[in-house]
């Protein structure tokens, strides 16, 4: 039981940044699929079926598996089943052997693997399946990428939780709507730094994850050609800034992350862009300035428990790109980097709302990196034009008059009003000509 914003705070934060190698979507059924077979005495594999949500779906046709080089979630559920770690979670594909990837790819080739759209409207489920004709072993996850709530086993239910509800949402993100920004800007900064050391493992993953991105080519290499264009400038007069830098640095973490690299990314709300969002512009920043290793933490737990406070408000996977709304967290973060107060923090989270509308979710990709740096040149614009006490007014689209109240909108805007974007994105994906 939650006793108070503190501990609800560090609980919340304890659940939410979590390691994960590769996109969570293809890693929940890799972690499906290495659970199952754990399970099987003969780990001969006859037939696997992948059954997932919509959301699952979109989000795993075009990201590639890391350590694989292939995208899709036949190659995660093989990943998962010829190299998994079963009891790792979201790492549970983090250490796939060399010599292991061409089987992995010879599985997800044989055809013995189908993948389908589950027929249930859960925001996150995933079913997994192998048989091999003595034995037949079925995974079920809901609600969260590694909650097995039932396993079932030869026909026999070994372990069955209450099934959490297709839309549940969690006592921690019920706890959370109750808040207001300016309690977690307060423990951001009053906590004992001791409570909340642990923040600065995010900004040793991630950007190890953007120095990754910067010298390999990975995806787009949309980070490495910001950095190039930094270094000369953009072929103009124009001098290369801070803002270029948080943009390569960002989306260059994105790339690595989306493009199969191996190394983890420390995630926000079981997604590890919105992880890199909330963390790499505000180490880029605080290496800029020179800021302390206490002002670092601070910062990073403030944008942190900022994006996992406006994310309460989404779905856990939906329509609404929520590196945005991870990047808000950032915000928080920089501004106070900065010596800047509460109310300046508020005005670059409202200046963003202002650009927030159109950020939909098309799936997961290497173009992921371009809506990272959507939502870090973004954040930075806000953030200028509310250093230098310039604020959208409430008159204009989701900005309300109080930052919570412009935080619960985009909730409503990524829940209700679009509703109906999910099918039709996976829609024009599935049916590509």
């Amino acid at each position: 039981m939650i006793q108070s914003n503190e501990g609800l705070f560090i609980q919340a934060l304890r659940e939410n940044v979590l390691p994960a190698t590769g996109c969570t979507e293809p890693v929940a059924v890799a972690y499906a699929a290495a659970n199952a077979i754990h399970m099987m005495g003969d780990r001969t594999v006859g037939h696997v079926r992948v059954s997932v949500s919509p959301n699952i779906m979109k989000n795993a046709l075009a990201v590639i598996v890391p350590g694989t080089g292939e995208p899709g979630l036949k190659i995660a559920a093989a990943a998962g089943i010829v190299s998994g770690r079963y009891d790792a979670g979201l790492k549970v594909i983090s250490d796939i052997r060399p010599e292991d990837v061409q089987a992995i790819k010879d599985l997800a080739a044989s055809g013995r693997i189908d993948v389908e759209v589950a027929p249930y409207d859960d925001d996150l489920y995933v079913e997994v399946e192998i048989t091999n004709g003595t034995e037949d072993v079925t995974i079920f996850i809901a609600g969260d990428h590694t909650n097995i709530f039932k396993i079932v086993r030869n026909g026999e239910v070994v372990k069955e939780d209450e099934r959490p509800a297709a839309h549940e949402v969690s006592p921690v993100q019920q706890a959370l709507q109750e808040c207001r920004l300016r309690q977690i800007w307060d423990f951001a900064l009053d906590e004992p730094l001791e409570r909340i050391t642990f923040m600065d493992e995010a900004g040793k993953l991630n950007m190890a994850l953007a120095e990754e991105g910067l010298k390999h080519e990975y995806g787009l290499k949309l980070g490495m050609s910001m950095n190039r264009a930094r270094a000369v400038n953009f072929g103009s007069g124009v001098d290369a800034d801070i803002s270029t830098e948080i943009v390569a640095y960002a989306s260059a973490a994105s790339d690595a992350r989306m493009g199969g690299a191996t190394l983890p990314a420390m995630s926000n709300s079981g997604s590890g862009n919105q992880g890199i969002s909330a963390t790499v512009p505000v180490c880029v920043v605080a290496r800029h300035y020179g800021a302390t290793d206490e002002q670092r933490i601070r910062a990073l737990t403030l944008s942190h428990l900022t994006a996992i406070y406006i994310h309460a408000f989404l779905p856990i996977l939906g329509p609404f790109c929520a590196t945005d709304s991870a990047a808000m967290g950032a915000a928080a973060g920089i501004v106070y980097l900065l010596g800047k107060d509460y109310d300046t923090a508020a005005v670059a989270i409202n200046n963003m709302a202002g650009d927030a509308a159109g950020m939909v979710c098309d799936g997961a990709g290497c173009s992921c990196a371009m809506k990272v740096a959507t939502s870090a040149s973004s954040m930075y614009r806000s953030v200028n034009l509310a250093l230098q006490g310039v604020a959208i007014p409430a008159s204009n689209g989701m900005v309300c008059p109080d930052v919570d109240q412009t935080i619960r909108g985009i909730g409503h805007l990524g829940t209700e009003g679009m509703a109906s974007t999910d099918p039709v994105v996976l829609d024009i994906m599935m049916n590509k000509q």
